[in-house]
């Protein structure tokens, strides 16, 4: 019935930074280009999908309004969903990985505490500073996180220092004991003469797509050829084309057919290209050749032409795969659908 419809659909993003970046590359690509006058405008449409209405805000903002249902969709990072998922019942992840901004959050200590290589060690050292009388402090900018994962330690001495700034100067000036940051290289954290301890991980984190559970249901319930779904559709068939090329390689009537590019085929399988099809060409003057079809990583192109060549082939194409739909992959709208026990066609389950 129309009068439930949600209209619009706000989609909330980040406004700047890699996560702005990110998903504002994946829609584009599934064909929902964000329209944005510049980067001070906070509100935006999506070209041809008069439904949505995007708006910009921080991506700690992003849950909070996620979770009161003045948006119902957001893009933020997993260890921003995480910190306040205690707070946050109405907010339920969609994609827990976008494919981008890939982090993990962990526990650093100084270069020279040769005696603490692993997190266990800190049970020992936390005591030790409460028996002298000293307090254990810890810098980080996810307290919640930061006490669910000392508790399963058994982590109960210290204390949080909550800070917005740069953690990793914190030690050295003698603000805090370690740190629970985030990093994705660890460069940032050597540079500053630190390093994770074993078992040190709190979060792994990525971009995530998060939505009002309510919301969901409802736009759920409008089926699969609904806006969520067609939305969800091909965001997954852009991240499952994410790196690879549609591969053809077309082979001359004067190279044996069939056992020709059954050599190719296996030689491709071997090089991991997927989705592997053999078949039958004619060239323009009528004379039989074989064709050989595969999805096949980028970056190994270059590498496996000569090959290719010298098995028989007279032309190589490779063109980006934009979307890669897959019957037997996983499906995120059919996936949600279960999860919030929505049936197929029909409104959310009691």
């Amino acid at each position: 019935m129309t009068e439930n419809l949600i209209d619009p659909i706000r989609l909330a993003i980040p406004s700047k930074g890699h996560l702005y970046e990110g998903i504002i590359d994946i829609l584009k690509t599934a064909g929902y280009k964000v329209r944005r006058a510049s980067d001070r405008q906070y509100e935006a449409t999506i070209s041809g999908q008069p439904r949505f209405h995007v708006v910009f805000m921080r991506p700690t903002d992003i849950v909070l309004q996620v979770q009161e249902g003045r948006c119902h969709l957001g893009v933020t990072g997993m260890d921003v969903y995480a910190e306040q998922a205690f707070e946050a019942q109405e907010a339920a992840v969609v994609v827990p990985d976008l494919g981008y901004g890939g982090c993990r959050l962990v526990v650093a200590v100084p270069e020279s505490w040769v005696d603490v290589g692993h997190v266990m060690d800190l049970v020992d050292l936390t005591a030790e500073f409460k028996a002298s009388g000293r307090t254990f402090r810890v810098s980080t900018k996810y307290p919640a996180l930061v006490r669910q994962y000392f508790r399963k330690w058994g982590v109960y001495y210290y204390q949080l220092i909550d800070s917005d700034g740069a953690l990793e100067l914190h030690p050295s000036l003698g603000i805090a004991d370690v740190i629970v940051d985030l990093t994705s290289s660890g460069v940032t954290l050597k540079d500053n003469r630190l390093r994770e301890l074993a078992g040190g991980i709190v979060l792994d984190s990525a971009s995530c797509l998060i939505g009002h559970a309510p919301s969901l249901a409802a736009l759920v319930a409008e089926g699969k050829t609904g806006p969520l779904a067609l939305l969800l559709d091909a965001m997954d068939g852009v991240r499952r084309s994410e790196g690879l090329l549609h591969l053809e390689v077309v082979g001359s009537p004067a190279a044996p057919g069939p056992e020709t590019a059954s050599a190719v085929a296996e030689y491709l399988r071997g090089q991991g290209a997927q989705h592997i099809a053999r078949g039958e060409v004619w060239d323009d003057r009528g004379l039989p050749g074989w064709r050989v079809t595969a999805l096949v990583a980028a970056k190994k192109l270059t590498a496996c032409q000569r090959a290719l060549f010298e098995l028989g082939a007279s032309r190589i194409v490779g063109l980006p795969a934009q979307f890669v739909f897959d019957r037997d992959a996983p499906s995120t709208f059919d996936d949600l659908r279960e999860r919030l026990a929505v049936p197929a066609g029909g409104a959310a389950g009691a």
